[in-house]
């Protein structure tokens, strides 16, 4: 007689085991990826910036000194103003980040203790926000358990930021971006937990955590007014005892904040001055920008922005009918998820309409906007799949959408995890360097010649060896060469200093950015 199994029907603790491996898997990978090839991406203009302010330098400064047309090597330019050394100070950091308050301090004063304890390096500085970008994830996972009182949401949500080609981009990157993304999630949280336990404690907690938020990124603000009408409208905009607390709160995290709102107050002309770039308009329609960055959320293939691109549309149609389906389903939550989104996503979006500008196009000034709708698909996905347990044509069609979320996460951050070069180290600043630095560094006794702007030239030095000597100058005068060195290139030269090389030398074109003297 022959025997016969049948395999047994998963039971209920077999899914929640399966579902929980998943998220530890999707995790590690997360994790994986913040730190693979930490150095091995180009050192960018923004990333030397904050080199250059933590070592107690602006770019004045290294105009004034180094553009002179005397010749530096590499390595004395980069101890020097890349990293924290002898001749400069904290105070001397404290005050070039002064004439940038545009950035909050935080960040910048963390990464120089951060190097001066642990030494100077690329792979160092960035390890940083690597390590930063970990609290991301008891952050999210807190501010969900807030907010829908469910474990399962709140994992699914630390899945996908931890495969978010967007957060892992920003997690390997010297700047305050990973910083910032853990201060907003954390102030979101205190204050739902400051409202739910309605203590003094909690509210002085999320009092420090404004504070913080502010010393991290300015654009905080437009998180925390978002908070206040999120509290307003909840007391059915009355003036009642939790609006009083969210008001008593938020005045102490801003009189904590104000020794460096003074600073910025004081240097308010510079400000306007370092962001006057954002009033600048981009070339292209910018719900395009929008579309591209949304999708860059999800997946990441260094995409354009083609208009017939359908990565920009089915994001959009998931972000969309995630916060349809959350304000329906569950409107406490979603109105806090669209003041989330809303407030931030109108200071960008309404002066590039009105007045005209490119700041809703940059995708690292709307990492709020980009939380909140996560936060948002996150709780769509586990809904739909939850309720749509017995319908298997529906349980199937948003158990695809899943994986097509988690294989396009991972995807994307294998592939960029790869490539020197991605989109948000800007291409017009670094795509070329890679083949220059090869260039550069395969031959000896090197002088470089260049008048190109201090943040270019020194994301190339990042990648060449130390040896390579710079002749720097501000004018558009050939300086004198010197004549023992066995090769002389020109990087990045001006049009004026480069006609003027062409009419008294041979120059050859070696590289895009790059040509050779002839002797």
């Amino acid at each position: 007689m022959t025997n016969l199994t049948f395999s047994k029907k998963p039971t209920q603790t077999d899914k929640k085991n399966h579902v929980r491996k998943l998220i530890a898997i999707l995790l590690v990978i997360g994790i994986f990826f913040r730190f693979y090839n930490l150095d091995q991406k180009v050192y960018w203009y923004d990333e030397t910036m904050t080199s250059l302010r933590i070592s107690g330098y602006t770019s004045t400064d290294l105009v004034e000194e180094v553009y002179n047309g005397e010749v530096i090597s590499v390595g004395k330019l980069l101890q020097t103003y890349q990293y924290p050394n002898s001749t400069k100070n904290l105070n001397d950091s404290i005050k070039a980040l002064a004439a940038h308050p545009e950035h909050s301090p935080l960040y910048y004063l963390m990464a120089r203790f951060w190097l001066q304890t642990f030494g100077n390096s690329i792979f160092n500085i960035r390890l940083l926000s690597a390590f930063i970008s970990l609290l991301v994830f008891p952050a999210i996972y807190w501010l969900c358990l807030e907010l829908f009182n469910s474990q399962l949401i709140s994992w699914v949500a630390v899945s996908l930021i931890a495969i978010s080609p967007f957060h892992v981009l920003y997690a390997q990157e010297a700047r305050e971006y990973s910083l910032w993304t853990a201060s907003i999630l954390v102030s979101c949280a205190a204050l739902l937990w400051a409202i739910r336990r309605k203590k003094i404690l909690p509210w002085i907690i999320y009092g420090i955590t404004v504070s913080l938020g502010l010393y991290t990124h300015p654009f905080s603000a437009f998180v925390f007014v978002g908070h206040g009408i999120y509290v307003l409208a909840q007391g059915k905009l009355r003036f009642n005892k939790t609006f009083g607390n969210y008001i008593l709160s938020s005045l102490f995290g801003i009189l904590l904040f104000l020794p460096w709102l003074l600073v910025v107050i004081a240097n308010f002309s510079d400000l306007v001055e370092n962001t006057g770039h954002v009033n600048l308009v981009r070339k292209g329609f910018l719900p395009l920008f929008w579309g591209q960055n949304l999708s860059r959320v999800f997946i990441d293939l260094n995409q354009g922005f083609s208009p017939f691109s359908p990565l920009h549309y089915l994001s959009a149609f998931l972000t969309g009918y995630a916060l349809y389906y959350l304000c329906k389903t569950a409107p406490k939550a979603g109105l806090f998820v669209i003041t989330l989104i809303g407030v931030t996503g109108i200071a960008l979006i309404a002066p590039d309409i009105i007045l005209s500008g490119r700041r809703s196009s940059i995708a690292r000034y709307a990492f709020p906007c980009y939380l909140g709708i996560q936060i948002a698909v996150s709780y769509l996905i586990v809904n739909k799949l939850n309720k749509n347990y017995h319908n298997i044509k529906a349980f199937k069609k948003w158990r695809y959408i899943a994986i097509a979320l988690i294989v396009s996460g991972i995807v994307s951050c294998a592939v960029s995890s790869q490539i020197p070069t991605w989109w948000n180290k800007s291409a017009s600043k670094t795509r070329h360097n890679p083949e220059v630095a090869s260039i550069i560094n395969q031959s000896e006794n090197t002088l470089v010649i260049s008048d190109i702007r201090p943040g270019e030239l020194l994301g190339l030095t990042h990648s060449l060896q130390n040896t390579v000597n710079l002749q720097l100058v501000s004018s558009k005068n050939i300086p004198p060469i010197p004549q023992n060195f066995d090769k002389v290139f020109i990087y990045r030269p001006s049009d004026e200093l480069k006609a003027k090389f062409e009419a008294q030398y041979n120059i050859e074109k070696v590289q895009s950015w790059l040509w050779k003297l002839e002797k």
